[in-house]
């Protein structure tokens, strides 16, 4: 029983040395998921693009680690031991990594629920932070439970725009955030592009922007002001989370139900 007993803990202590401590993500939103899961101290690198505003907001740890442009050159200056990316690596790409000596973890992205467990539980279990994950997915089904008792007995019909035209359709993280909320999508396609007359065709009984450039002054700025627009939802725009809907991550959920209760609140303007 003593030898079990030394076997086991010795198998233990092996496991837990096996943790990477040294990790560089390439992609945005596996630099979320690596936030999420992660001490800040094993974490070597992560995207430039997490240093802007949306990503900011949810991980300001971001603005205290070092970022990385997705180069093979930064990849070998910092030495990881797990590198994490998204399944899209250009084949040559993803054959120097695997000659990097690091083990690379590809994560796909994760457009529904169901997706955002599985690439939780990969990118735990590569960290070595499995019960982390689970306690994060955890908490989002228990926000998910809360989306669907506070369901909309009739679906409001929503549109996300403001992005010069671009809707984000059927097979979207949106989408699945909309469908939890008890709304529907105007666009029943993968993805739309929408002008002025095509939107007002389509007539939403909500307008969704999404956050992320949200007070800059572009040509999308003057678009959202269309005298048609700003007259038709002058009380039913709201403003959802982008950062949160557009990487899967178990907070999405949370960013859900916030807009669940945006689309109720305009609905009862």
């Amino acid at each position: 029983m003593m030898r079990l007993a030394a076997a086991f803990l010795l198998l233990m202590t092996a496991g837990a040395a096996a943790a990477p401590a040294r990790i560089m993500s390439l992609k945005v939103c596996t630099d979320a998921l690596l936030m999420e899961l992660a001490p800040p101290s094993h974490i070597v690198s992560i995207t430039y693009l997490s240093r802007e505003a949306g990503p900011l907001r949810h991980w300001p740890m971001a603005a205290r680690l070092p970022v990385n442009h997705g180069t093979l050159e930064e990849v070998l200056a910092v030495h990881p031991d797990l590198i994490l990316t998204d399944i899209f690596t250009p084949p040559a790409m993803r054959a120097l990594l695997e000659k990097s000596g690091a083990r690379l973890v590809e994560v796909p992205p994760a457009e529904d629920f169901a997706a955002i467990r599985a690439v939780t539980r990969q990118v735990a279990q590569a960290v070595g932070t499995e019960g982390r994950g689970e306690a994060l997915i955890a908490r989002m089904d228990s926000n998910l439970a809360a989306l669907a008792a506070h369901r909309p007995r009739t679906p409001p019909r929503v549109a996300a725009w403001g992005g010069g035209g671009y809707v984000p359709g059927r097979g979207t993280l949106f989408d699945a955030a909309l469908e939890a909320a008890g709304a529907r999508n105007v666009e029943t396609g993968p993805v739309g592009y929408f002008d002025v007359e095509a939107l007002i065709a389509a007539d939403p009984d909500v307008l969704a922007y999404g956050d992320a450039y949200r007070g800059t002054a572009s040509l999308r700025a003057d678009q959202d002001r269309h005298p048609a627009l700003t007259a038709r939802y002058a009380n039913h725009r709201i403003t959802y989370d982008s950062a949160l809907l557009s990487c899967g991550t178990p907070e999405s959920a949370a960013a859900a139900l916030k807009l669940q209760a945006a689309i109720i609140a305009a609905m009862r303007r």
